[in-house]
């Protein structure tokens, strides 16, 4: 799977979303009226059938607290600006590329991040007291809660902290998605349950609304949350936003799946050819899922995945599409991309056959600027030795191909990657790579009596890269180092000081008992 900077998941190349126009707008609110989705307030609610603006073409800068903690490289050494924490936890903040949202609730409080790793669990299960995972991507979940609250929503620039502008809205649900060109949006819920008359069963249905960075409304779908199989291989549970991607609700049909538009489209069912077979599709990794094969659902705003042999059982390979959003028609398949080197290769020897991958298994990682990237898993002995590959969508022809593992974090410098690649079954730590072509920069190996570094984000210019080491006795912390030359810049960060990094403004922030604090790139 690709891995955007520092997400831990799958999800589709973001670009900037420009911040022209936004000081003193009124952001455009949906009513929850009829079967109108989102999680605005019901017209005659206080005073959420309207936007609120901020005076004065915006409001100051926010001045928090001063950071105290370590230098984080690759940023300024003080903070640009910051929002006081309420308690031991310091304000949540979803990215939307140049913009933060932030949520409020009824008493005025910050609420905190919602940790990913509890999102698809039972409420009572999110304070169990197990230790968990350091979150290694942008945070996708702001709240979730069974009972709508009253929350005010802020739309805060990422350089300086000005709320841009704010939404009012009673709702259980608040997080990020991505709208049909890959760009972030906001997904705002509310869910209602209809009570069983003693003949039908108690049914709830979820609406939700899109916000783009700016605040303007992009659409509204319902989300029904059926107790029956939903073709998915994860209970979403509370995040039933988790089914939106691309603009897109991803739903079951059959033994596969469709793909309904978020407002105005046609819906498409994604291709799942060959008797037997079945696609599914994961909220959790975002991907659907055919035989072998892997795909994000939408790719590029133009294009949704296919899959063609999708018995796991059938006699020939598996094989992932690309199909036109607009038309429905194929326009690519990797049947007829050449498969690159390094792949071991299978001859069953019968006559007029062709060659093809031993491990049978393959990853559409990708589709920008006109290349689709396709990950090959090399054999079925080295499961963890992919072949990326790039091909020129037009032509077909293979441009670029080099040695990885199959979930690989690109700088946004897009000249450097790098992961956590195991060797002979054991974690070694971190390989870094140049692009294009592959050239392995530097590599920790067993033996060597480095402390094994797990990658989780570059900077915004590729100079730093962050990430985790446990060492001998020790709890986990955060390491930076420089990616070309792997000399430490920084060592034992707590891992709440690993900062996320804006790819467009090149901001770094982070989130600490203290509060929440933002860093203008290093000069």
């Amino acid at each position: 799977m690709r891995r955007r900077n520092g997400d831990g998941g799958v999800r589709p190349r973001v670009r900037a979303v420009g911040l022209t126009g936004i000081a003193g707008m009124a952001l455009s609110l949906a009513l929850l009226t009829g079967c109108s989705g989102g999680g605005s307030e019901k017209a005659g609610e206080g005073s959420a059938g309207k936007a609120e603006e901020t005076s004065g073409g915006g409001a100051t800068a926010a001045a928090g607290p001063a950071y105290e903690g370590p230098e984080l490289p690759g940023f300024a050494r003080e903070a640009a600006w910051s929002l006081a924490s309420d308690g031991d936890q310091g304000p949540g903040a979803l990215d939307l590329d140049g913009t933060l949202l932030f949520a409020k609730d009824a008493r005025g409080a910050y609420l905190p991040d919602l940790h990913d790793d509890d999102a698809f669990l039972d409420p009572d299960a999110w304070d169990s007291g197990y230790a968990k995972r350091t979150p290694q991507g942008p945070n996708r979940v702001l709240y979730l809660s069974e009972t709508p609250q009253r929350l005010t929503l802020e739309f805060r620039d990422a350089k300086t902290g000005k709320v841009r502008g704010t939404l009012k809205a009673t709702t259980d649900s608040v997080t990020l998605t991505t709208w049909r060109d890959g760009t972030p949006a906001l997904a705002v819920g509310r869910s209602e349950t209809a009570g069983s008359d003693g003949l039908t069963a108690e049914r709830t249905t979820s609406k939700v609304t899109l916000y783009d960075a700016e605040g303007h409304e992009l659409g509204r779908t319902v989300v029904p949350r059926a107790e029956t199989d939903t073709g998915t291989d994860t209970d979403t549970g509370l995040y039933y936003a988790a089914a939106l991607t691309g603009g897109h609700r991803v739903e079951a049909a059959g033994d596969t799946l469709r793909l309904v538009p978020v407002g105005d489209g046609t819906a498409r069912t994604v291709p799942c050819t060959e008797e037997g077979a079945t696609c599914e599709f994961s909220p959790e990794t975002g991907l659907l899922t055919g035989a072998r094969a892997t795909a994000a659902p939408v790719l590029d705003g133009r294009y949704y995945a296919g899959f063609e042999n999708a018995n796991v059982s059938g006699s020939d390979m598996v094989r992932v599409t690309l199909n036109d959003l607009t038309t429905g028609k194929k326009i690519w398949s990797s049947a007829d991309a050449e498969i690159p080197p390094g792949v071991e290769l299978y001859d069953d020897g019968e006559p007029g056959t062709e060659p093809t991958p031993a491990s049978e298994t393959l990853s559409l990682l990708d589709v920008s600027d006109g290349e689709v990237l396709l990950a090959w898993m090399s054999s079925r002995s080295t499961s963890d030795i992919w072949i990326h590959a790039r091909y020129d969508l037009e032509s077909g022809e293979l441009t670029d191909s080099f040695e990885a593992t199959e979930a690989v974090l690109y700088a946004p410098s897009g000249d450097l990657a790098a992961e956590d690649r195991p060797r002979d079954g054991a974690f070694t730590g971190t390989t870094v790579w140049q692009l294009p072509g592959g050239k392995e920069l530097w590599a920790q190996k067993q033996g060597s009596g480095e402390n094994p570094l797990d990658p989780v984000r570059f900077t915004a210019d590729g100079k730093v890269l962050y990430g985790l080491t446990i060492t001998p006795g020790s709890s986990e912390k955060g390491l930076a180092v420089d990616p070309r030359t792997r000399e430490v810049l920084a060592k034992d960060l707590p891992t709440d000081h690993v900062p996320v990094v804006d790819d467009s403004s090149g901001y770094g922030f982070l989130t600490t008992g203290a509060g929440f604090f933002a860093f203008a790139p290093a000069s």
